[in-house]
């Protein structure tokens, strides 16, 4: 299978951690028992503990997929130290809005993966689930855009990634149920999936030949010599396996040469990304600096008004001056106009006075 590593020890835990969506959680399957992490775990011999839930993703805020490990985390039911196995599963509920944020989040979330359980080989599972009928053709792009992220984040992070687990139930009706959920038979083929993927991990050859069962008791020196036989069985084995003429080669090529196109198709909207977001920045930060220029205009034409309104005031109280002026002259003309009639009655009367004095004095 492509991009699985052949050289990959065995993980000695028995235990599995299962994160994901509604599809890891079981929805969709008539029962628990056959959801497919269940059906894996039972192939592989491992003691399921799955903490997915519905819509989660790897960068869905309050329903992110390092919330379920934090889960995990704090439960104690079982000994973590023996969990052999995490598996990410997810990738058909998250946004295709920021691809460069998707594949941190996917890298963040693997790294918290080998932090909390250092004993454990991490699975990323790559969109398990169904294409829902009503997907259109710019959706199911944009969504292996999405996938494409998260391959290469858990191939760079050097986890176990099984590739495009989308196209295992496509959208097959005899394998749906409803949404991006997966019937009972699209369950069994994406467990067949996972397990085949941890299998070919593992480093066991897959034509190595069947031994007979029957219990045969021998020498010791027999003894060593069967265990000889069948190292050498398995050396052979893994021999054919390598080179047996299928054309794996030239698979793995188209393969590759497929991951690269994608990888450069998601590089090329990361950066469109990138510039649309940089130009909505600069957007934003010319539409705050109008505002403040606008803020500035208005304060501006306040101390404007506020000026002609002073202005206005001023030349009300210098109109106000001159017309008190003008009364104060008018009033200072008419005291002086009757001063002077006053003054004239007071010689008149004066000389009346004496007139009068004149007539009444005897003279010798």
């Amino acid at each position: 299978m492509s991009g699985i590593n052949q050289t990959r020890a065995i993980p000695a835990g028995t235990h599995a951690v299962w994160c994901g969506d509604s599809v890891t959680q079981g929805t969709g399957a008539s029962t628990a028992a056959k959801r497919y992490s269940t059906l894996a775990s039972g192939e592989l011999n491992l003691t399921e503990h799955n903490y997915a839930k519905t819509d989660a993703g790897y960068l869905i805020d309050g329903n992110a997929i390092s919330m379920q490990l934090d889960v995990a985390n704090a439960d104690a039911g079982y000994p973590h130290g023996q969990v052999g196995y995490v598996f990410l599963m997810a990738g058909l509920t998250d946004s295709y809005e920021s691809l460069a944020g998707m594949r941190q989040a996917v890298a963040d979330t693997i790294g918290k993966a080998k932090r909390l359980f250092p004993a454990a080989r991490i699975v990323v599972g790559v969109g398990p689930g169904c294409i829902p009928d009503a997907a259109d053709a710019e959706g199911i792009a944009k969504q292996r855009h999405i996938l494409t992220a998260i391959t290469l984040a858990g191939t760079a992070a050097d986890a176990l990634v099984i590739r495009n687990m989308r196209a295992i139930c496509g959208s097959d009706p005899d394998m749906h149920a409803t949404g991006i959920n997966p019937n009972d038979e699209g369950m069994r083929l994406l467990a067949q999936a996972v397990a085949t993927g941890v299998d070919a991990d593992k480093g066991e050859p897959l034509d190595t030949p069947v031994t007979d069962l029957t219990r045969v008791y021998t020498s010791p020196g027999a003894d060593w010599a069967a265990r000889q036989v069948n190292a050498q069985r398995k050396r052979e084995a893994s021999k054919k396996e390598a080179n047996r003429p299928t054309g794996t080669e030239l698979t793995q090529l188209t393969s590759k040469l497929d991951e690269l196109t994608q990888a450069q198709g998601l590089q090329q909207v990361i950066m469109q990304q990138q510039q649309q977001e940089q130009l909505k920045s600069q957007q934003a930060s010319l539409e705050a600096q109008q505002k403040q220029l606008g803020q500035i205009v208005d304060q501006l034409k306040g101390i404007v008004d506020d000026q002609g309104s002073t202005v206005s005031q001023l030349k009300t109280i210098t109109d106000n001056l001159a017309a008190t002026d003008g009364r104060v002259d008018q009033i200072q003309h008419t005291l002086y106009d009757n001063q002077v009639w006053l003054k004239n009655q007071l010689d008149n009367l004066d000389k009346r006075v004496t007139a009068l004095e004149n007539k009444g004095t005897v003279t010798g």
